[in-house]
């Protein structure tokens, strides 16, 4: 979800409307292009040069996706074959019209950028991966800037530790662009999202518009991780009329009786084929004696992981999470730790296992 929001060289983007000739500004926009000229004297093997390899697009709203094509041509005197396009997010769909190219042959690439859940400067990057001698990896820039319609300070919130079975709440501002904004919904989504729900408060006269979000007590024991839609209409500046909908997110964790000292078992960056050791401890603050009867590792994206369990003097117990990976597996490690105990209520217990082995 993060990775959208990486600056500049981390990101790929893109736009929308007709393109100009190569440097020259598109009608009614501050549209600028910065062109390639392409050489005369044919590479030996294949090669490739973009008319263009940047497009600013000004001012755009986050609620408008926006499109723009970049014409390319093999300049050297073998066939180019693309092997594929590469966008730093999900935010931007590159497409070419062909992938396998004859000298002097010409193409398009068209590319798509969503600004939705953007704001301010947006530098986007898009690689081609061809067999071209010179340039293998050609990379090629949409940038923008993005008024958001409704702007949140943080969109991130944290619920910090909540008690199991107690009702709990967070509250944030928003600003919309139109005042009058009207909110006609407003839906938990995510993981725990049936257990969120929101509602917008009465605030003096002059104080920015606020929406609380509420936690019902009956939410899962452990992690919590939620997201609150807001949908509604109001109009822009220039008078028209928008449906618009953005997403804040509520994580937390909850605990009851029993409480742990993490609620995420974190193994952090392993090399290929490594091991790894990690451990909770789990416990009874009022002291009263508990029993762990069992652990189970539950979808794991990986083989190898290990969950046991060992007591201690104190009368916690500690979940420990081991393994060896495999030496073909890079990536995100995910998998979820199920422990089973006799305290009514309390009688699954659930730790998320992340990790990664860097690319």
């Amino acid at each position: 979800m993060l990775s959208c929001e990486q600056p500049n060289d981390n990101n790929a983007g893109a736009v929308d409307q007709a393109l100009p000739p190569s440097g020259v500004a598109a009608s009614g926009s501050d549209f600028v292009a910065t062109t390639q000229v392409p050489t005369s004297n044919p590479t030996r093997g294949a090669d490739i040069s973009l008319e263009w390899d940047e497009r600013e697009f000004g001012l755009i709203w986050d609620f408008e996706t926006v499109t723009t094509t970049f014409p390319f041509t093999n300049t050297g005197s073998k066939t180019l074959v693309l092997s594929r396009l590469q966008a730093g997010c999900g935010c931007t769909t590159p497409r070419a019209d062909k992938t396998i190219l004859q000298p002097g042959e010409s193409g398009t690439i068209t590319v798509t950028f969503d600004p939705k859940g953007k704001a301010n400067k947006q530098d986007k990057k898009v690689t081609i991966f061809s067999n071209s001698v010179k340039n293998p990896e050609k990379a090629f820039w949409i940038r923008s800037t993005v008024r958001t319609f409704v702007e949140i300070k943080n969109k991130f919130l944290n619920l910090n530790q909540m008690q199991l079975g107690v009702p709990s709440s967070v509250e944030f501002d928003f600003f919309p662009v139109d005042p009058d904004f009207k909110i006609t919904s407003m839906v938990g989504t995510g993981k725990h999202g049936q257990f969120v729900s929101g509602e917008e408060l009465i605030v003096p006269e002059g104080s920015p518009r606020r929406i609380r979000i509420n936690v019902s007590p009956n939410m899962p024991w452990g992690a919590f991780h939620s997201q609150l839609q807001i949908s509604g209409n109001g109009k822009t500046p220039e008078g028209k009329t928008i449906n618009h909908a953005f997403t804040v997110f509520a994580n937390g964790k909850t605990f009851g009786k029993l409480v742990a000292d993490k609620h995420i078992i974190s193994i952090g960056s392993i090399p290929k084929g490594g091991t790894y050791h990690s451990r909770i401890t789990i416990k009874r603050p009022d002291g009263i004696p508990f029993r762990v009867l069992n652990t189970a590792v539950l979808g794991p994206n990986v083989s190898g992981i290990n969950a046991t369990t060992t007591s201690n003097v104190d009368g916690s117990y500690d979940v420990i999470v081991s393994g060896k990976l495999p030496i073909s597996h890079s990536g995100p490690i995910n998998a979820e730790v199920m422990v089973q105990t006799d305290v009514p209520g309390e009688e699954v217990l659930k730790f998320r296992i992340a990790g990664v082995v860097p690319k």
